[in-house]
């Protein structure tokens, strides 16, 4: 359970809704907070035409992590896996419409493995899990199996490192390498590493001389 509930007062609200939705197997639609303005009040995703963009879904399961809960789902019109924060749901209804059954979803077609799915969408985003190989300082091997779970592989080790092999986001594995990066290496892939180089350049340049 995450130790602090976020602000949207229509929190409760919403869980309610998708509880009821998820049990009955119907499709939801609502808005989505997309931003926040430096009045900090929510901003709603809007279309490319400046009009309001409705959100229709096919809720199969909530869960919490890193302090949040999150609502997973696949868009009514794609198959890709989405994650939606609640507190940034409004506006929630449930239409009178079944979910696509999630045996016809690619993602979904062997049901949803949580502890898996979680372990390679730390940050909740979407995406295929791909296998990455990190290594790392065998000081943090409990952050690393705090994030990943407990289905990593070590290889390689030696007094003060060893090698990680995991299935995540590549995403993902991009930020939590810049929250890490004094203590990990991304070694493959090399695109993956490519990108953590670049984005690393980035916050270095703006922090040199």
């Amino acid at each position: 359970m995450p130790e602090k509930l976020p602000e949207n007062k229509a929190l409760f609200y919403t869980i309610e809704v998708l509880d009821e939705a998820i049990t009955t197997g119907k499709r939801v639609q609502f808005q989505y907070i997309s931003n926040y303005g430096t009045d900090k009040k929510p901003q709603v995703s809007k279309t490319k035409d400046g009009n309001t963009n409705i959100y229709e879904v096919n809720p199969y399961q909530m869960a919490a992590t890193n302090g949040r809960y999150y609502l997973i789902a696949t868009h009514k019109l794609y198959s890709d896996i989405s994650h939606y924060r609640l507190d940034r749901i409004v506006n929630i209804g449930i239409l009178d419409e079944p979910v696509t059954p999630a045996r016809q979803i690619p993602a979904l077609k062997n049901g949803l493995d949580l502890p898996k799915h979680m372990a390679e969408n730390i940050y909740m985003f979407g995406g295929k899990g791909t296998m990455v190989k990190f290594r790392a300082k065998k000081s943090i091997i409990k952050d690393i199996l705090d994030w990943f779970g407990r289905d990593v592989r070590f290889t390689s080790e030696n007094e003060d490192e060893v090698d990680v092999n995991v299935s995540v986001s590549e995403d993902a594995m991009l930020y939590w390498s810049l929250q890490y990066g004094e203590h990990i290496e991304v070694l493959e892939p090399a695109g993956l590493r490519d990108r953590i180089g670049a984005a690393a350049k980035t916050i270095s340049d703006k922090y040199g001389e």
